[in-house]
Protein backbone atom coordinates (compact mmCIF):
# COMPACT_ATOMS: atom_id res chain seq x y z
CA UNK A 1 0.00 0.00 0.00
CA UNK A 2 1.11 3.93 -0.41
CA UNK A 3 2.46 5.90 2.13
CA UNK A 4 1.25 9.39 2.91
CA UNK A 5 1.08 12.14 -0.32
CA UNK A 6 0.22 15.19 -0.59
CA UNK A 7 -1.94 16.62 -2.76
CA UNK A 8 -1.52 18.63 -6.07
CA UNK A 9 0.06 22.37 -5.66
CA UNK A 10 -2.89 23.92 -7.48
CA UNK A 11 -4.68 22.73 -3.92
CA UNK A 12 -2.95 26.04 -2.21
CA UNK A 13 -4.88 28.55 -5.56
CA UNK A 14 -7.89 26.18 -5.14
CA UNK A 15 -8.11 26.56 -1.02
CA UNK A 16 -7.36 30.04 -1.34
CA UNK A 17 -10.07 30.95 -4.04
CA UNK A 18 -12.42 29.13 -1.79
CA UNK A 19 -11.28 31.22 1.82
CA UNK A 20 -11.17 34.70 -0.57
CA UNK A 21 -14.60 33.94 -1.64
CA UNK A 22 -16.27 32.75 1.64
CA UNK A 23 -14.58 36.02 3.57
CA UNK A 24 -14.88 38.61 0.88
CA UNK A 25 -19.08 37.47 0.95
CA UNK A 26 -18.78 38.35 4.35
CA UNK A 27 -17.24 41.94 4.14
CA UNK A 28 -18.45 42.89 0.77
CA UNK A 29 -21.81 44.52 2.14
CA UNK A 30 -19.67 46.63 4.94
CA UNK A 31 -17.29 47.63 2.25
CA UNK A 32 -20.19 48.56 -0.16
CA UNK A 33 -21.57 50.65 2.71
CA UNK A 34 -18.21 52.01 3.71
CA UNK A 35 -18.10 53.67 -0.19
CA UNK A 36 -21.37 55.11 -0.13
CA UNK A 37 -21.02 56.55 3.02
CA UNK A 38 -17.74 58.38 2.81
CA UNK A 39 -18.96 59.26 -1.27
CA UNK A 40 -16.63 57.19 -2.74
CA UNK A 41 -13.51 59.30 -1.86
CA UNK A 42 -10.10 58.02 -2.85
CA UNK A 43 -8.80 57.76 0.08
CA UNK A 44 -11.41 55.47 1.11
CA UNK A 45 -11.23 53.46 -2.73
CA UNK A 46 -7.57 53.13 -1.62
CA UNK A 47 -8.42 51.51 1.62
CA UNK A 48 -10.99 49.26 0.24
CA UNK A 49 -8.75 47.80 -2.68
CA UNK A 50 -5.93 47.51 0.31
CA UNK A 51 -8.65 45.05 2.39
CA UNK A 52 -9.32 42.92 -0.23
CA UNK A 53 -5.14 42.46 -0.94
CA UNK A 54 -4.68 41.69 2.65
CA UNK A 55 -7.78 39.32 2.57
CA UNK A 56 -6.22 37.53 -0.75
CA UNK A 57 -2.73 37.62 0.59
CA UNK A 58 -4.46 35.90 4.05
CA UNK A 59 -5.87 33.77 1.82
CA UNK A 60 -3.13 32.14 0.18
CA UNK A 61 -1.21 31.65 3.33
CA UNK A 62 -4.05 29.76 4.23
CA UNK A 63 -4.52 27.81 1.12
CA UNK A 64 -0.63 27.30 1.57
CA UNK A 65 -0.66 25.76 5.09
CA UNK A 66 -3.83 23.88 4.52
CA UNK A 67 -2.36 22.15 1.69
CA UNK A 68 0.54 21.53 3.35
CA UNK A 69 -1.64 20.04 6.56
CA UNK A 70 -3.49 17.41 4.48
CA UNK A 71 -2.14 14.25 3.62
CA UNK A 72 -4.06 10.73 2.20
CA UNK A 73 -2.67 7.27 1.78
CA UNK A 74 -4.25 3.72 1.24
CA UNK A 75 -3.16 1.37 4.19
CA UNK A 76 -3.91 -2.61 3.69
CA UNK A 77 -7.93 -2.34 5.05
CA UNK A 78 -8.83 1.39 4.86
CA UNK A 79 -8.40 5.30 3.34
CA UNK A 80 -7.10 7.75 5.96
CA UNK A 81 -6.87 11.38 5.36
CA UNK A 82 -5.41 13.89 7.59
CA UNK A 83 -6.75 17.42 7.39
CA UNK A 84 -6.76 20.48 9.33
CA UNK A 85 -4.47 23.62 10.27
CA UNK A 86 -5.03 24.17 13.95
CA UNK A 87 -7.16 21.24 14.57
CA UNK A 88 -5.92 18.42 13.55
CA UNK A 89 -8.65 15.69 11.73
CA UNK A 90 -7.88 12.46 10.73
CA UNK A 91 -11.05 10.37 8.96
CA UNK A 92 -10.02 6.72 8.10
CA UNK A 93 -12.92 4.78 6.34
CA UNK A 94 -12.77 0.62 6.01
CA UNK A 95 -12.22 0.11 2.28
CA UNK A 96 -15.08 -2.78 2.20
CA UNK A 97 -17.15 0.48 2.66
CA UNK A 98 -16.31 2.57 0.01
CA UNK A 99 -19.33 2.80 -2.23
CA UNK A 100 -17.29 4.42 -5.16
CA UNK A 101 -14.04 6.99 -5.69
CA UNK A 102 -15.18 9.27 -8.22
CA UNK A 103 -13.77 12.12 -10.11
CA UNK A 104 -14.67 16.11 -10.36
CA UNK A 105 -13.15 18.35 -13.08
CA UNK A 106 -14.53 21.89 -12.38
CA UNK A 107 -13.37 24.72 -14.39
CA UNK A 108 -10.08 25.55 -12.21
CA UNK A 109 -9.36 22.02 -12.49
CA UNK A 110 -9.99 21.72 -15.91
CA UNK A 111 -7.25 25.17 -16.64
CA UNK A 112 -4.31 23.22 -14.79
CA UNK A 113 -5.57 19.68 -16.30
CA UNK A 114 -6.10 18.32 -12.27
CA UNK A 115 -9.11 16.75 -11.08
CA UNK A 116 -10.82 16.41 -7.68
CA UNK A 117 -11.38 13.05 -6.20
CA UNK A 118 -14.79 11.87 -3.86
CA UNK A 119 -14.61 8.94 -1.75
CA UNK A 120 -18.27 7.90 -1.05
CA UNK A 121 -18.95 5.05 1.67
CA UNK A 122 -22.67 4.14 2.19
CA UNK A 123 -22.79 5.79 5.62
CA UNK A 124 -21.65 9.07 4.57
CA UNK A 125 -24.08 11.94 4.14
CA UNK A 126 -25.94 12.49 0.85
CA UNK A 127 -25.05 16.71 0.26
CA UNK A 128 -20.99 15.82 0.64
CA UNK A 129 -18.37 13.42 0.13
CA UNK A 130 -16.87 11.52 3.13
CA UNK A 131 -13.38 12.48 1.57
CA UNK A 132 -12.77 15.23 -1.00
CA UNK A 133 -9.20 15.87 -2.24
CA UNK A 134 -9.38 18.97 -4.07
CA UNK A 135 -6.96 18.85 -6.36
CA UNK A 136 -4.89 15.54 -7.91
CA UNK A 137 -3.02 15.15 -11.25
CA UNK A 138 -4.49 12.62 -13.42
CA UNK A 139 -2.15 10.21 -12.90
CA UNK A 140 -2.34 9.98 -8.96
CA UNK A 141 -6.06 10.19 -8.69
CA UNK A 142 -5.97 6.60 -11.66
CA UNK A 143 -3.36 5.70 -8.59
CA UNK A 144 -5.50 6.37 -5.76
CA UNK A 145 -8.66 4.46 -7.56
CA UNK A 146 -6.58 1.46 -8.59
CA UNK A 147 -5.44 1.23 -5.17
CA UNK A 148 -8.78 1.38 -3.20
CA UNK A 149 -10.65 -1.03 -5.95
CA UNK A 150 -7.79 -3.14 -6.43
CA UNK A 151 -8.27 -3.63 -2.45
CA UNK A 152 -11.37 -4.87 -2.26
CA UNK A 153 -10.53 -7.85 -4.16
CA UNK A 154 -13.09 -7.37 -6.83
CA UNK A 155 -10.72 -6.50 -9.56
CA UNK A 156 -9.22 -9.52 -11.90
CA UNK A 157 -5.59 -9.86 -14.18
CA UNK A 158 -7.60 -9.08 -17.10
CA UNK A 159 -8.75 -5.50 -16.06
CA UNK A 160 -5.12 -3.85 -16.91
CA UNK A 161 -6.13 -3.44 -20.22
CA UNK A 162 -8.26 -0.62 -19.22
CA UNK A 163 -12.16 0.38 -19.39
CA UNK A 164 -13.94 -1.35 -22.42
CA UNK A 165 -16.24 1.49 -23.85
CA UNK A 166 -19.92 0.40 -24.14
CA UNK A 167 -21.92 3.27 -25.49
CA UNK A 168 -21.81 7.30 -25.82
CA UNK A 169 -24.60 9.95 -25.96
CA UNK A 170 -24.66 11.50 -28.80
CA UNK A 171 -24.95 14.97 -29.64
CA UNK A 172 -28.61 14.59 -31.38
CA UNK A 173 -29.46 11.69 -28.24
CA UNK A 174 -28.59 14.76 -25.94
CA UNK A 175 -30.87 16.99 -27.14
CA UNK A 176 -33.84 14.65 -27.05
CA UNK A 177 -33.06 13.72 -23.46
CA UNK A 178 -33.45 17.59 -22.58
CA UNK A 179 -36.69 17.93 -25.11
CA UNK A 180 -38.23 15.30 -23.38
CA UNK A 181 -36.89 14.84 -19.78
CA UNK A 182 -40.23 15.73 -17.75
CA UNK A 183 -38.41 18.34 -16.13
CA UNK A 184 -40.58 21.09 -17.36
CA UNK A 185 -41.97 21.90 -13.79
CA UNK A 186 -38.55 22.21 -12.17
CA UNK A 187 -38.01 24.82 -15.06
CA UNK A 188 -41.27 26.80 -14.15
CA UNK A 189 -40.35 26.80 -10.49
CA UNK A 190 -37.00 28.55 -11.74
CA UNK A 191 -39.18 30.52 -14.06
CA UNK A 192 -41.36 31.71 -10.63
CA UNK A 193 -38.20 32.12 -8.67
CA UNK A 194 -36.69 34.40 -11.36
CA UNK A 195 -40.27 36.46 -11.84
CA UNK A 196 -40.14 37.22 -8.08
CA UNK A 197 -36.73 38.13 -7.84
CA UNK A 198 -37.92 40.66 -10.91
CA UNK A 199 -41.00 41.49 -9.00
CA UNK A 200 -38.47 43.37 -5.78
CA UNK A 201 -36.46 45.60 -8.54
CA UNK A 202 -39.63 46.46 -9.98
CA UNK A 203 -41.35 49.59 -8.73
CA UNK A 204 -45.39 49.37 -7.66
CA UNK A 205 -46.10 52.28 -9.43
CA UNK A 206 -44.84 50.49 -12.82
CA UNK A 207 -46.36 46.98 -12.01
CA UNK A 208 -49.94 49.21 -11.31
CA UNK A 209 -49.29 50.85 -14.67
CA UNK A 210 -48.24 47.96 -16.75
CA UNK A 211 -51.48 45.93 -15.20
CA UNK A 212 -53.75 48.87 -16.10
CA UNK A 213 -52.33 48.82 -19.29
CA UNK A 214 -52.84 45.29 -20.04
CA UNK A 215 -55.88 44.43 -18.67
CA UNK A 216 -58.54 44.85 -21.15
CA UNK A 217 -56.61 42.38 -23.79
CA UNK A 218 -56.10 39.76 -20.57
CA UNK A 219 -57.09 37.07 -22.85
CA UNK A 220 -54.73 38.06 -25.29
CA UNK A 221 -52.23 38.13 -23.12
CA UNK A 222 -52.81 34.53 -21.25
CA UNK A 223 -52.43 33.30 -24.74
CA UNK A 224 -49.36 35.29 -25.82
CA UNK A 225 -47.48 34.30 -21.78
CA UNK A 226 -48.86 30.92 -21.64
CA UNK A 227 -46.96 29.35 -24.46
CA UNK A 228 -43.81 31.95 -23.83
CA UNK A 229 -43.45 30.41 -20.49
CA UNK A 230 -43.84 26.87 -21.35
CA UNK A 231 -41.03 27.52 -24.37
CA UNK A 232 -39.16 29.17 -21.95
CA UNK A 233 -39.59 26.16 -19.53
CA UNK A 234 -38.83 23.65 -22.27
CA UNK A 235 -35.20 25.27 -23.06
CA UNK A 236 -34.58 25.47 -19.49
CA UNK A 237 -35.09 21.89 -19.19
CA UNK A 238 -33.06 21.41 -22.04
CA UNK A 239 -30.13 23.29 -21.01
CA UNK A 240 -29.94 21.55 -17.77
CA UNK A 241 -29.96 17.98 -19.35
CA UNK A 242 -27.57 19.13 -21.76
CA UNK A 243 -25.34 20.68 -18.62
CA UNK A 244 -25.63 17.45 -16.58
CA UNK A 245 -25.49 14.85 -19.29
CA UNK A 246 -22.94 16.13 -21.77
CA UNK A 247 -20.88 13.76 -23.27
CA UNK A 248 -21.94 10.85 -21.27
CA UNK A 249 -20.28 7.56 -21.64
CA UNK A 250 -20.33 4.02 -19.44
CA UNK A 251 -18.08 1.95 -19.71
CA UNK A 252 -16.58 -1.12 -18.30
CA UNK A 253 -13.82 -2.59 -16.49
CA UNK A 254 -13.58 -6.10 -14.76
CA UNK A 255 -16.63 -5.89 -11.84
CA UNK A 256 -16.87 -1.89 -12.19
CA UNK A 257 -18.74 0.37 -14.45
CA UNK A 258 -16.97 3.71 -15.12
CA UNK A 259 -19.29 6.66 -15.96
CA UNK A 260 -18.18 10.07 -17.51
CA UNK A 261 -20.59 13.57 -17.84
CA UNK A 262 -20.88 16.98 -17.46
CA UNK A 263 -20.29 19.90 -19.47
CA UNK A 264 -19.04 22.84 -17.15
CA UNK A 265 -18.72 20.12 -14.52
CA UNK A 266 -17.04 16.76 -16.02
CA UNK A 267 -17.58 13.74 -13.46
CA UNK A 268 -16.44 10.55 -13.54
CA UNK A 269 -18.33 7.83 -11.15
CA UNK A 270 -17.38 4.34 -10.65
CA UNK A 271 -20.17 1.82 -9.74
CA UNK A 272 -19.29 -1.88 -8.30
CA UNK A 273 -21.27 -4.10 -10.22
CA UNK A 274 -21.20 -5.91 -6.36
CA UNK A 275 -23.39 -3.42 -5.28
CA UNK A 276 -25.97 -3.14 -7.67
CA UNK A 277 -29.33 -4.54 -6.48
CA UNK A 278 -31.85 -3.38 -9.19
CA UNK A 279 -32.28 -1.53 -12.59
CA UNK A 280 -34.72 0.63 -13.34
CA UNK A 281 -36.40 1.10 -16.54
CA UNK A 282 -38.11 4.19 -17.37
CA UNK A 283 -40.12 5.36 -20.09
CA UNK A 284 -41.53 9.15 -19.47
CA UNK A 285 -44.59 10.12 -20.86
CA UNK A 286 -43.03 12.00 -23.83
CA UNK A 287 -40.19 9.26 -24.40
CA UNK A 288 -42.71 6.36 -24.42
CA UNK A 289 -44.92 6.87 -27.74
CA UNK A 290 -41.17 7.26 -29.52
CA UNK A 291 -40.08 3.86 -28.19
CA UNK A 292 -37.26 5.92 -25.52
CA UNK A 293 -36.37 4.95 -22.00
CA UNK A 294 -33.56 5.77 -19.35
CA UNK A 295 -31.60 3.40 -17.18
CA UNK A 296 -30.83 3.65 -13.16
CA UNK A 297 -29.21 1.39 -11.20
CA UNK A 298 -29.96 0.65 -7.53
CA UNK A 299 -27.11 0.38 -5.35
CA UNK A 300 -27.14 -1.23 -1.71
CA UNK A 301 -25.89 0.94 1.91
CA UNK A 302 -24.80 -0.62 4.82
CA UNK A 303 -26.98 -1.57 8.28
CA UNK A 304 -29.53 1.28 8.13
CA UNK A 305 -27.89 3.24 5.47
CA UNK A 306 -30.42 4.10 2.40
CA UNK A 307 -28.95 3.23 -1.30
CA UNK A 308 -27.84 5.34 -3.97
CA UNK A 309 -29.92 5.66 -7.38
CA UNK A 310 -27.53 6.21 -10.38
CA UNK A 311 -28.10 7.01 -13.83
CA UNK A 312 -26.80 4.24 -15.77
CA UNK A 313 -27.74 5.70 -19.31
CA UNK A 314 -29.80 8.65 -19.72
CA UNK A 315 -31.44 8.03 -23.23
CA UNK A 316 -31.81 5.08 -25.13
CA UNK A 317 -33.86 3.03 -27.59
CA UNK A 318 -36.27 0.86 -25.61
CA UNK A 319 -35.66 -2.35 -27.64
CA UNK A 320 -31.51 -1.64 -27.33
CA UNK A 321 -32.01 -1.87 -23.55
CA UNK A 322 -31.25 -5.73 -23.08
CA UNK A 323 -28.20 -5.42 -25.40
CA UNK A 324 -26.75 -2.47 -23.30
CA UNK A 325 -27.35 -4.32 -19.70
CA UNK A 326 -26.12 -7.58 -21.16
CA UNK A 327 -22.80 -6.06 -22.23
CA UNK A 328 -23.01 -3.56 -18.65
CA UNK A 329 -24.41 -5.28 -15.94
CA UNK A 330 -25.65 -9.10 -17.68
CA UNK A 331 -27.10 -10.61 -14.50
CA UNK A 332 -29.82 -7.83 -15.25
CA UNK A 333 -30.08 -8.38 -19.00
CA UNK A 334 -33.51 -9.92 -19.42
CA UNK A 335 -36.76 -8.56 -20.75
CA UNK A 336 -39.67 -11.86 -20.39
CA UNK A 337 -43.09 -11.54 -21.78
CA UNK A 338 -45.14 -10.14 -18.31
CA UNK A 339 -48.05 -12.11 -16.65
CA UNK A 340 -50.76 -9.37 -17.15
CA UNK A 341 -53.40 -8.32 -14.22
CA UNK A 342 -57.19 -10.24 -14.07
CA UNK A 343 -59.44 -8.30 -15.32
CA UNK A 344 -61.18 -8.03 -12.17
CA UNK A 345 -58.48 -5.27 -11.46
CA UNK A 346 -59.29 -2.49 -13.66
CA UNK A 347 -62.14 -1.45 -11.79
CA UNK A 348 -60.12 -0.89 -9.04
CA UNK A 349 -57.43 0.52 -10.73
CA UNK A 350 -59.54 3.23 -12.55
CA UNK A 351 -61.63 3.99 -9.31
CA UNK A 352 -58.26 4.68 -7.75
CA UNK A 353 -57.25 7.00 -10.49
CA UNK A 354 -60.86 8.55 -10.15
CA UNK A 355 -61.64 9.18 -6.59
CA UNK A 356 -59.70 12.72 -6.18
CA UNK A 357 -61.60 13.70 -9.15
CA UNK A 358 -64.62 12.66 -8.23
CA UNK A 359 -64.45 14.59 -5.20
CA UNK A 360 -63.37 17.73 -7.10
CA UNK A 361 -65.94 17.87 -9.36
CA UNK A 362 -68.86 16.80 -7.11
CA UNK A 363 -67.23 19.80 -4.42
CA UNK A 364 -67.34 22.24 -7.33
CA UNK A 365 -71.02 21.41 -8.76
CA UNK A 366 -72.40 21.83 -5.23
CA UNK A 367 -70.85 24.91 -4.74
CA UNK A 368 -71.63 26.32 -7.75
CA UNK A 369 -75.07 25.52 -7.63
CA UNK A 370 -76.12 26.44 -3.92
CA UNK A 371 -73.61 29.23 -3.85
CA UNK A 372 -73.38 31.27 -7.21
CA UNK A 373 -76.60 29.21 -9.07
CA UNK A 374 -74.30 28.70 -11.81
CA UNK A 375 -73.14 25.85 -13.61
CA UNK A 376 -69.97 26.62 -15.07
CA UNK A 377 -68.85 24.33 -11.77
CA UNK A 378 -69.80 21.00 -13.78
CA UNK A 379 -66.49 22.09 -16.01
CA UNK A 380 -64.87 19.91 -13.15
CA UNK A 381 -65.96 17.15 -14.24
CA UNK A 382 -63.80 16.83 -17.42
CA UNK A 383 -61.09 15.93 -14.93
CA UNK A 384 -62.73 12.63 -14.45
CA UNK A 385 -62.19 11.56 -17.89
CA UNK A 386 -58.24 11.39 -18.38
CA UNK A 387 -58.23 10.57 -14.49
CA UNK A 388 -59.73 7.09 -15.39
CA UNK A 389 -57.62 7.00 -19.04
CA UNK A 390 -54.72 7.22 -16.19
CA UNK A 391 -56.38 4.14 -14.32
CA UNK A 392 -56.49 2.31 -17.55
CA UNK A 393 -53.03 2.84 -18.38
CA UNK A 394 -51.71 1.75 -15.15
CA UNK A 395 -53.91 -1.54 -15.09
CA UNK A 396 -52.34 -1.97 -19.00
CA UNK A 397 -48.94 -1.34 -17.97
CA UNK A 398 -48.71 -3.23 -14.96
CA UNK A 399 -47.50 -6.94 -14.78
CA UNK A 400 -45.06 -8.66 -13.46
CA UNK A 401 -42.37 -11.61 -14.42
CA UNK A 402 -40.03 -14.20 -12.21
CA UNK A 403 -37.83 -15.67 -15.23
CA UNK A 404 -33.96 -17.18 -14.68
CA UNK A 405 -34.03 -16.09 -11.09
CA UNK A 406 -34.94 -12.84 -11.70
CA UNK A 407 -37.70 -10.54 -10.55
CA UNK A 408 -39.20 -8.47 -13.13
CA UNK A 409 -41.95 -6.12 -12.26
CA UNK A 410 -43.54 -3.22 -14.44
CA UNK A 411 -45.68 -0.22 -13.10
CA UNK A 412 -46.80 3.03 -14.19
CA UNK A 413 -45.84 6.41 -12.36
CA UNK A 414 -46.92 9.01 -14.92
CA UNK A 415 -44.44 7.03 -16.66
CA UNK A 416 -43.69 3.51 -17.53
CA UNK A 417 -41.54 2.04 -15.13
CA UNK A 418 -39.93 -1.57 -15.30
CA UNK A 419 -37.88 -2.90 -12.24
CA UNK A 420 -35.16 -6.07 -12.71
CA UNK A 421 -33.91 -7.55 -9.41
CA UNK A 422 -32.03 -11.08 -9.03
CA UNK A 423 -33.92 -13.29 -6.28
CA UNK A 424 -30.55 -13.10 -4.19
CA UNK A 425 -30.88 -8.99 -4.17
CA UNK A 426 -34.32 -9.48 -2.13
CA UNK A 427 -34.54 -8.26 1.35
CA UNK A 428 -38.11 -9.22 1.73
CA UNK A 429 -40.82 -10.55 -0.34
CA UNK A 430 -44.50 -10.59 0.83
CA UNK A 431 -48.35 -10.53 0.38
CA UNK A 432 -50.91 -7.39 1.35
CA UNK A 433 -54.23 -7.94 1.23
CA UNK A 434 -57.32 -5.86 2.46
CA UNK A 435 -61.34 -6.38 2.58
CA UNK A 436 -61.73 -4.84 -0.37
CA UNK A 437 -59.03 -6.66 -1.80
CA UNK A 438 -60.15 -10.41 -0.78
CA UNK A 439 -63.66 -9.47 -1.94
CA UNK A 440 -62.11 -9.70 -5.32
CA UNK A 441 -59.15 -12.39 -4.67
CA UNK A 442 -56.62 -10.26 -5.19
CA UNK A 443 -53.52 -9.12 -3.67
CA UNK A 444 -50.38 -6.64 -3.63
CA UNK A 445 -47.38 -7.79 -3.55
CA UNK A 446 -44.23 -6.20 -2.18
CA UNK A 447 -40.62 -6.95 -2.14
CA UNK A 448 -37.73 -4.98 -0.61
CA UNK A 449 -34.12 -4.59 -2.25
CA UNK A 450 -31.20 -5.35 0.65
CA UNK A 451 -30.34 -1.59 0.25
CA UNK A 452 -31.12 -0.82 4.17
CA UNK A 453 -34.15 1.56 5.73
CA UNK A 454 -34.17 3.52 2.40
CA UNK A 455 -34.54 0.55 0.06
CA UNK A 456 -36.56 0.42 -3.09
CA UNK A 457 -39.86 -1.81 -3.33
CA UNK A 458 -40.91 -3.40 -6.12
CA UNK A 459 -44.57 -3.27 -6.10
CA UNK A 460 -47.45 -4.74 -7.81
CA UNK A 461 -50.76 -3.55 -7.30
CA UNK A 462 -54.20 -6.20 -7.05
CA UNK A 463 -52.23 -9.64 -8.78
CA UNK A 464 -54.19 -12.68 -8.24
CA UNK A 465 -53.83 -13.70 -4.68
CA UNK A 466 -53.21 -17.38 -5.74
CA UNK A 467 -50.22 -15.49 -7.93
CA UNK A 468 -49.04 -13.35 -5.24
CA UNK A 469 -48.49 -16.22 -3.00
CA UNK A 470 -47.15 -18.46 -5.77
CA UNK A 471 -44.72 -15.87 -6.48
CA UNK A 472 -43.21 -15.23 -2.72
CA UNK A 473 -43.04 -18.79 -2.10
CA UNK A 474 -40.67 -19.25 -5.64
CA UNK A 475 -38.79 -16.30 -4.44
CA UNK A 476 -38.10 -17.91 -1.56
CA UNK A 477 -34.26 -19.02 -2.08
CA UNK A 478 -34.89 -21.12 1.47
CA UNK A 479 -37.47 -22.48 2.98
CA UNK A 480 -38.69 -19.34 5.38
CA UNK A 481 -41.67 -18.26 7.34
CA UNK A 482 -43.88 -16.23 4.52
CA UNK A 483 -46.35 -14.01 6.62
CA UNK A 484 -49.52 -12.79 4.59
CA UNK A 485 -51.46 -9.54 6.23
CA UNK A 486 -55.01 -9.18 5.27
CA UNK A 487 -55.45 -5.71 6.10
CA UNK A 488 -54.93 -3.16 9.36
CA UNK A 489 -55.08 -5.84 12.57
CA UNK A 490 -55.52 -8.93 11.13
CA UNK A 491 -53.62 -11.66 11.79
CA UNK A 492 -50.85 -13.03 9.81
CA UNK A 493 -50.49 -16.34 8.49
CA UNK A 494 -47.51 -18.05 6.78
CA UNK A 495 -47.51 -19.41 3.87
Amino acid sequence: MSSEKRLHPVAMLIGAIKTTRRWISGLVFPGIALLISQGFSLRTLALFLLGILIVSALAALWGFLTWRATTYEVTANSFRLKQGVIQKNERTIPLEHVQSVDTVQGVIQRFFGVVEVRVESAGGGASEPDASLSALDRAAAHELRREIEGSQGERSEETTRGPAFLRRLSARELLVAGATSGQIGIAFSLLAVGSQFLDDFLSDDFIRRLVETLMPNWLMVLLILIPVGLLLAWLLAIAGTVLAYNGFTLSREGNFLYIKRGLLERREATIPLSRIQAIRISEGLLRQPFGLAALRVESAGYGGDAGVSTMLFPLLPRNEVAKLLAEAVPEFAIDPALTPLPRRALGRYVFRSTFLALIVAFANALLSLLVFQTTSGLLASLLILPAAAYGWLSYRDAGWAFEGDRLVVRYRSLGRKTAIAPRRRLQSRGVVRTPFQRRVRLATFVAEIASGSGGFALRVRDLDAGSARDLVVALSARPVPLRTYDGPGAQGTSA
